[in-house]
């Protein structure tokens, strides 16, 4: 792994991210959800369903995956985890934090671990995720993770503002997932 002193400026991008938009967005899924439509009729085009399903994984500092062909991609969606395949409906999910696998080829797949984001799969076989923040899983350090987690229960545990105690609980969830996507190594 790489130096906490690395890895914690990264940590605190994505809390300090995840606590923004869970502050923001204080509607519950079910009402998010109310309006989506699932159109099983669009998922495959005309020609056919493609072999590889064609990824763009984004981050705002880079483009991790452009235009590349994988086999399937496992995501973290805030409904729970889903694989998205070559001719998968077309779908639009928010993400939260968690692992991310892509599987480039059968023997081939990259780990990352991602804050937040939205993927959306497209009719064509594309799967456009745009991550709030996405490191490899190799790249995070296990001892970081975990004293982190334990700073940010601390935190949480003497808070009394209601603010402050939702910041803390984004971070001990944060921290969580994190340690959880590093047990999955």
């Amino acid at each position: 792994g790489i130096p906490s002193k690395l890895t914690e400026p990264i940590v605190q991008k994505m809390l300090a991210r995840a606590a923004a938009r869970t502050l923001r967005s204080a509607r519950p899924a079910a009402a998010r959800l109310a309006g989506a439509r699932w159109m099983a009729d669009d998922a495959a085009p005309a020609g056919g369903i493609p072999s590889k399903l064609t990824l763009n994984l984004l981050a705002p500092h880079e483009a991790i995956f452009h235009k590349q062909e994988v086999d399937m991609v496992i995501i973290p969606g805030a409904a729970g985890m889903f694989g998205v395949l070559p001719g998968h409906v077309p779908t639009i999910s928010e993400l939260k934090p968690g692992l991310l696998e892509v599987t480039v080829a059968p023997g081939d797949t990259q780990k990352f671990f991602i804050s937040s984001g939205f993927a959306f799969a497209h009719a064509n076989s594309t799967l456009d995720i745009c991550a709030v923040e996405a490191v490899k899983l190799e790249d995070l350090d296990q001892s970081a993770v975990e004293s982190g987690k334990a700073q940010a229960e601390k935190e949480l545990a003497s808070q009394t503002d209601e603010v402050e105690k939702a910041k803390a609980q984004i971070a001990v969830d944060t921290y969580t997932a994190m340690a959880e996507a590093l047990s999955m190594k």
